[in-house]
């Protein structure tokens, strides 16, 4: 948790014309890491544009958020 907290702290975000946000990482040029975007199902989905790794995140009905991997990164 603390290394996502990290990592995180180091990242710019910003909402673009099209309502999703989009986070860049400063140290690395500027070049975008994750793109994050509302879906069907009322949560959002987090993409990270490196590997392609997908995260979706829902509310649930005790109002916590859950969040579960649907499509594994490429790995390098």
């Amino acid at each position: 948790m603390f290394a996502a907290t990290l990592l995180l702290a180091q990242l710019h975000c910003a909402p673009n014309a099209s309502g999703n946000v989009d986070c860049w990482d400063p140290a690395k040029g500027g070049a975008p890491v994750l793109k994050i975007e509302p879906n069907l199902f009322g949560g959002y989905d987090v993409r990270q544009t490196e590997d392609g790794k997908l995260v979706r995140c829902e509310k649930k009905a005790s109002g916590e958020t859950e969040c579960r991997v649907v499509q594994e990164g490429q790995g390098k």
